[in-house]
């Protein structure tokens, strides 16, 4: 047997066009415009109407019976980036972060600014060279407000030419590999554009299916600053049963405690910060999970939100879970996610949306009532 016969073969029906257009486009929370162009491209044949709410969230309906459960999907298209703060006089920019990021991750990284008039333009965040550094320097803490963006220019009247003011959008700059083991996936943005590519990828697997249940496609925006349009789009389509796609923190590298791997299956969300998982619904997906033959692992997060903190207290309630992506090294410029994770979680809900009917909505209502 040959060595390169050990590696693994690509897992499931993943379609990697779909995934690189989603993960590569730019769109931080606030500027999801583009972003919702590429979730409209893949899922519109799929389904029989798209709408949006007020704050930019892309809804795409299948119609199910006209009476039957509503079930909504959520994955939110924004990324986490930069706002040009200010531009000093040698055509520096400063920058304000948009959604939660440490700073050591970023001296030397490329970043793209984008222009009211759509002109883009590729910058890099400065570092400093390591010689003759003191330890005192080399050990601080970074802080991003010390961090510039360097665009090559000579001056701010330069920038001024360009186009570029301060409220500019600022984007990671990364490309798409299909690493060795071609299961394994890197980009950026995968927080949370895997978890949109799922939700548009179950409404593909349902075309021309009949189904009792009428099922939401949304792409909802500015997640990473509060969990905003999920809330707006939870109130439009008032569900009965939801779940949010997201990502979590894989802890399968060196340091870390191992619990939370890669290319298991399906990982289904206990309770975050912003929300605690509907019991029967999880053993519901646990059980249905079983009967596939997918592996699950349960996770818990102390800190942090989901979709799911805002859309399960709209109205009366919804019935709801966050189902987990995990990915490496996330809040970055580059992450790396499984293809098993991401197949077996579309072929999880899939199922799920082709059996919820009536009946089974009440048993899932009844579960949270007294007996």
């Amino acid at each position: 047997m040959s060595k390169k016969s050990l590696i693994e073969e690509a897992y499931g029906d993943v379609n990697l066009e779909m995934l690189a257009d989603f993960a590569l486009t730019h769109g931080i929370s606030g500027h999801e415009r583009a972003v919702a162009e590429v979730f409209k491209s893949w899922v519109e044949s799929s389904s029989d109407s798209i709408e949006y709410d007020n704050l930019g969230s892309i809804i795409a309906t299948k119609n199910g019976s006209a009476n039957g459960p509503k079930i909504m999907l959520a994955g939110h298209i924004d990324e986490i980036g930069f706002l040009v703060k200010s531009i000093d006089d040698n055509g520096f920019l400063r920058l304000h972060p948009v959604g939660g990021w440490w700073a050591h991750v970023l001296p030397s990284k490329p970043v793209m600014i984008e222009t009211r008039d759509g002109r883009a333009y590729v910058g890099v965040i400065g570092s400093k060279a390591p010689h003759g550094m003191a330890p005192s320097v080399r050990n601080t803490v970074m802080d991003i407000k010390d961090l510039y963006i360097d665009l090559g220019v000579a001056s701010k009247d330069e920038v001024d030419v360009l186009g570029i003011q301060v409220g500019d959008p600022i984007t990671p700059k990364a490309d798409f590999h299909v690493l060795a083991n071609p299961n394994y996936l890197m980009s950026k943005a995968w927080d949370d554009r895997v978890g949109a590519a799922i939700v548009v990828d179950v409404l593909r697997h349902l075309k021309g299916t009949k189904t009792e249940s009428t099922v939401y496609a949304v792409g909802t925006v500015q997640e990473e600053v509060g969990l905003r349009g999920a809330k707006t789009a939870a109130q439009k389509i008032n569900p009965d049963v939801a779940f949010a796609l997201d990502v979590t923190i894989a802890t399968d590298t060196p340091g870390e405690d191992g619990r939370i791997k890669l290319g298991v299956g399906a990982t289904l969300e206990v309770m975050d910060g912003s929300y605690i998982g509907h019991k029967g619904l999880l053993y519901h997906l646990q059980d249905l999970a079983d009967e596939l033959k997918i592996d699950t692992q349960m996770e818990l997060l102390s800190a942090g939100g989901t979709d799911s903190g805002e859309i399960n207290k709209v109205h009366d309630g919804v019935i709801t879970l966050t189902i987990s992506i995990p990915a490496r090294y996330i809040h970055s410029h580059l992450g790396i996610i499984h293809r098993k994770d991401y197949a077996d979680t579309v072929t999880l809900l899939t199922e799920f949306c082709k059996r919820l009917d009536q009946d089974g909505l009440e048993n899932l209502r009844n579960y949270k009532r007294s007996l």
